[in-house]
Order: structure tokens, then C-alpha cells, then sequence
């Protein structure tokens, strides 16, 4: 069944999380072939990695309508409002050393962002290493985990958290601005039809860019022109240190450059970064 011969009436926005529907909505896909849903669960990350271990194919995916024990990046909790986001999780295996695992992640929140500007024209960004924001607030995380094995890649989990039909505003001590689909444009979309999307996309960009290196690199490249921090004065959190300067660069493998005020050049695997903003913009 094609999207777009689907009536309005057939995406319910007030039931649960339809997996057929999103099943007839990927026709071909090779994320079609095992879908796992679960009304709860802990982590869609933490189940499907134990599913990896234990052999499941490519495209393998676990979505949720809630997550009692939801992992963001650093060990965090991710925290989302129960039949109104979009909780899932994707199996891949790539044939990548460790060092280009960064592809996944940066093809992982292109699809994401593209799906959501082409079903509601917003337009969000990406904020180093794995976090689409739109307007300085946050609107979804992505989680990578891999094994590897002799220096070989056995399999990488791709986990999202998007905040789709919610509206954070009403939540207390969230911790950190946030946003969503709804906050923003303030309607309700379809999260089958969003996903559905999604996942074509990145299994689009997933072929190509491991088929054609020219292509990975275009797909860097439209990263880069996403990104909410290039360019601009920063502040990165790494637990150890809190260092200010202006972000330079991102790399390939996702590292980070970072000039400081005494001209110093700094690199960051990883750590929280906010966009410095003057006393004019407060």
C-alpha cells in the first residue's frame, strides 16, 4: 500500500503506535522484514543490541510507545511522554571499520531531519555529536552502540527519540530547552507516516553511501551545512573540563575542533556543547 493513497482517516493520531500500518507503509524496505513492537519496554536500544548478539539480520527494529528505562548519550535517561513520540531503534551491519561508524550516525539524523522537513516544512538542525534541534530547543537524540570483534564491526544499534505529537512545555524539570512537532507547528502528524519516511530515507542514503564513497562524502558535506554549531562560540562540557572557544571543525569520524581564545586548537570526541549567546540575544 502506497502512502499516499492512504485516506486521513486511517491514521488514528489518538491510538496506539500502528505497526502493521507502518509495515504496509514500507513496502520493499529491508526495515520491514522483522518489526518488533512493544507497548512498554526499557530501552529499545538495550533489546535489540541482545538481539544482534544473538543473530538477528539487517533492518531488524524495535519500536516503543514508552520507555521505562530510555538511554540517551553519557548514560543519561531520555525521558518521553507515552503514545506520543517516536521511540525506536534499527539493526545494521555494516562491512565499516570502527573509525567510519560516525557515517551511521550522521545519515541517521540527515534522515531524520529530511523526514521531517518534507511531512511539515520545519526545518531543524543538527547539533554535534547527535542531536536534531529546531529554534535552540531539542527535538530528538540519537543513541549509536556497535560491537566489534578482531577490529571488525559485528553490528551497529541506531536509536532515535523524537518528540513528535507532545507538548514538552507542560513537563517539569525537563533538562534541557525542548521541543517538538507539535510544539511547533501545532498539529499532530502521523508517526507511522513520519517513520515510514524516515526509515526510507536512511536506508536510501545508507545504500548509497556505502556503495559510493563520493556519496558518503556528499552526505558529510549536506551534515556539515546542518550543523547548529559551526561557526560559532561555544562552550563543551566533557565532565572533566568546560573549555570555551569557537567551533572549527567536525571531522569525518565526527571529532570535533574547537579554537579557544588564546588560539589554542583543540579536539572533542565527545561532550555537551551549547552555542554561547551574548547578552543582546538573551
Amino acid at each position: 500500500m502506497d502512502s499516499e493513497t492512504l485516506k486521513n482517516d486511517e491514521f488514528d493520531l489518538s491510538l496506539p503506535f500502528n505497526a502493521e500500518l507502518l509495515i504496509s507503509l514500507l513496502n520493499n524496505s529491508i526495515f520491514q522484514r522483522n518489526v518488533i513492537f512493544k507497548i512498554t519496554i526499557g530501552s529499545t536500544n538495550v533489546f535489540l543490541k541482545k538481539l544482534a548478539q544473538e543473530g538477528s539480520p539487517e533492518g531488524t527494529m524495535v519500536i516503543a510507545d514508552e520507555q521505562s528505562a530510555g538511554l540517551g548519550r553519557m548514560g543519561r535517561e531520555w525521558f518521553s511522554k507515552k503514545g506520543k513520540n517516536l521511540l525506536f531503534s534499527v539493526l545494521l551491519r555494516p562491512e565499516l571499520p570502527p573509525n567510519k561508524i560516525f557515517f551511521l550516525t550522521m545519515i541517521f539524523a540527515l534522515a531524520g531531519i529530511d523526514a521531517v522537513q518534507q511531512m511539515t516544512g520545519l526545518n531543524a538542525m543538527i547539533k554535534w555529536p547527535n542531536d536534531l534541534y529546531i529554534g535552540g530547543k531539542k527535538l530528538g537524540g540519537i543513541l549509536t552502540e556497535f560491537a566489534v570483534k578482531k577490529g571488525v564491526v559485528q553490528h551497529v544499534v541506531l536509536g532515535m527519540g523524537l518528540n513528535v505529537n507532545w507538548n514538552p512545555s507542560t513537563e517539569k524539570n525537563l533538562m534541557y530547552p525542548t521541543s517538538s512537532i507539535f510544539s511547533e507547528t501545532h498539529e499532530k502528524v502521523s508517526r507511522e507516516k513520519l517513520l515510514s519516511k524516515m526509515l526510507k530515507l536512511l536506508e536510501q542514503y545508507y545504500q548509497k553511501g556505502m556503495a559510493d564513497v563520493h556519496s558518503a562524502e556528499r552526505f558529510f558535506e549536506k551534515w556539515t551545512e546542518k550543523s547548529a554549531i559551526l561557526g560559532k562560540a561555544v562552550v563543551i562540557e566533557t565532565g572533566n573540563e568546560r573549555v570555551e572557544g569557537e567551533a572549527a571543525g567536525i571531522d569525518q569520524e565526527g571529532v570535533l575542533t574547537l579554537i579557544t581564545a588564546n588560539g589554542h586548537e583543540r579536539k572533542f570526541v565527545c561532550g555537551d556543547v551549547s552555542v554561547k549567546m551574548n547578552f543582546s540575544e538573551h
